[in-house]
């Protein structure tokens, strides 16, 4: 059950007189099924012409209040209507309710997993617009507008990789020495709602070999993810489809509530287990090197190999710390790694390597050693519901979050490496 990826529930709300608020007790009882991410969709169709009221502001600060106690995330959205029919609002209103929604944005960026680009047209797919809000132009304003509320450390999704490399006026995907810098290119990623529907996924690709080939390479430094809808002029995906699919694209999340025709099918077909440890990542220890023995003001030096056997990688920061606890008396010490799991490939070994520094104080004795990869909004640190858990069995300690390496150190009088970098652990 580890955060921002996996099959997510959906839920919506209709801001203003007759909301449906999120309830906590509900959201507990996806967390026993493993659920740590809802779809939260609010329609503000009673404010098609006129501002958001602080009523409306504050349900969505309350949900968010909700949200965080239940250890979840959101993949959010907005929207004006809820079909075809029904119109959207002028542009004008739209930038206005973004401007009001910068400080629920940054009150609640924490446990936004990512906002989506809507607020066009029916279910804010950017497809239908009685306000002409389909244009290039007033797109770009919308997007703009958008990635400046939204802080930067998060990120947007848009609707097709068409809409991204036309934004952009830019045909190539991002490089990875671009990727997590917060530019416009490296904070906008990929949601797809009709996931193998029909050949173009219902006009989510144009040149589709081109554009899945684009959403491929820079896939792996943003989120992708989405929902399917019923097949049209295809048969339902089968299981080797839709896990080389998923794979190729680099899938972290999915609507486990649509579409039940071709969810039940995986079912069926028995890989359903497969895409619920896959999607997004899948951290695996492989081995380890550790220093055993070492003195104050000596270096305890690490090497660790993991294994990511999932579709993608964590998109939001996240903090490595390694973890010694003094056997006799539970005191902790937590140092820093100087490493981003962002970059820990799909389908790719990757060692971490830290050489860190016992300080002269630290009392002599056993330790254990535990890795940490806690999430770093200062509201999640240190709740274990936000830390990512290794796949491995019998390393996680539900109550902290850790994932015990099943190595002991002994700290004491013995011939050590003088410690020479700036990297010590400290008292936690």
């Amino acid at each position: 059950p580890n955060p921002e990826r996996g099959f997510y529930k959906y839920t919506e709300s209709h801001l203003g007189s007759s909301p449906t608020m999120l309830q906590e007790s509900t959201l507990k009882g996806y967390r026993t099924h493993n659920i740590t991410l809802i779809y939260r969709i609010y329609y503000l169709k009673s404010f098609r012409d006129k501002v958001l009221s602080q009523e409306a502001l504050d349900q969505i600060d309350t949900d968010m209040i909700t949200l965080r106690k239940s250890g979840l995330k959101c993949v959010l959205r907005f929207a004006y209507s809820s079909q075809e029919s029904e119109p959207d609002a002028p542009l004008s209103i739209v930038l206005q309710h973004l401007d009001q929604l910068k400080p629920v944005f940054e009150k609640n960026a924490d446990v936004i997993a990512v906002l989506q680009a809507g607020f066009i047209g029916a279910w804010g797919e950017w497809y239908y617009s009685s306000n002409n809000l389909k244009t290039s132009g007033i797109r770009a304003t919308i997007l703009n507008k958008m990635l400046d509320v939204l802080p930067a450390r998060r990120m947007i999704q848009v609707r097709t990789p068409a809409y991204k490399r036309d934004y952009l006026q830019r045909p190539t995907a991002l490089l990875r020495s671009e990727a997590f810098t917060e530019t416009k290119a490296a904070r906008i990623g990929h949601h797809n709602d009709c996931f193998m529907a029909s050949p173009t996924d219902y006009g989510t690709y144009e040149n589709i070999e081109v554009e899945k080939t684009y959403i491929n390479n820079e896939g792996i430094y943003l989120p992708v993810g989405g929902e399917t809808c019923p097949p049209d002029g295809v048969d339902p995906a089968d299981c080797a489809k839709a896990e080389n699919e998923m794979r190729k694209l680099r899938w972290s999340f999915l609507n486990e509530d649509y579409y039940k025709g071709v969810i039940d099918n995986w079912v069926t077909q028995g890989c359903m287990d497969n895409i619920i440890r896959e999607l997004g990542y899948r951290f695996t220890l492989l081995s380890g090197t550790y220093t055993d023995k070492v003195s104050q003001e000596g270096t305890l030096n690490i090497e660790i190999k993991l294994n990511n056997a999932g579709y993608g990688c964590p998109y939001n920061p996240r903090k490595v710390e390694l973890i010694l606890k003094n056997t006799q008396t539970a005191q902790l010490y937590v140092a820093a790694v100087n490493e981003d799991p962002r970059f820990w490939r799909p389908q790719t070994e990757t060692i971490v390597s830290a050489n860190v520094g016992i300080p002269k104080d630290m009392p002599s004795g056993t330790y254990d050693l535990f890795l940490n990869l806690p999430d770093p909004e200062p509201l999640l640190y240190g709740n274990p519901d936000y830390s990512i858990r290794l796949a491995n069995q019998n390393m996680w300690l539900a109550e902290t979050g850790y994932n015990n390496l099943g190595q002991q150190i002994t700290i004491g009088d013995f011939p050590s490496e003088t410690y020479k970098g700036e990297v010590y652990f400290k008292e936690k």
